[in-house]
């Protein structure tokens, strides 16, 4: 049985799996940002998206500039992570 990040990948959505594993798991941190809304007293619910993303943003900066082979890494990743980390930090301070 094909996995739906497989499918996604063969109907040229994403380049490979991974592309399409961290699409995936930027939606659910999207979903716990929305949670933070409903339970604001919790801020530490908005550090988790911003600390992934930036975990996230630094190997790939690394990775790439340091010209390491990796299937998962490239400059897609940098500007993506930085434009996640920029949202979230949006977020944390207009809240």
């Amino acid at each position: 049985m094909i996995s739906i990040l497989e499918w996604a990948v063969s109907k040229k959505l994403f380049r490979n799996v991974n592309h399409a594993l961290w699409f995936l798991m930027s939606f659910w941190l999207l979903v716990l940002t929305v949670a933070y809304y409903f339970y604001p007293d919790l801020s530490i619910i908005i550090f988790l998206p911003i600390v992934i993303h930036l975990i996230a943003f630094i190997q790939s900066t690394l990775s790439t500039y340091q010209d390491k082979e990796s299937e998962a890494l490239s400059k897609d990743c940098i500007w993506f992570n930085a434009f996640m980390v920029l949202v979230y930090l949006f977020i944390l301070y207009f809240n």
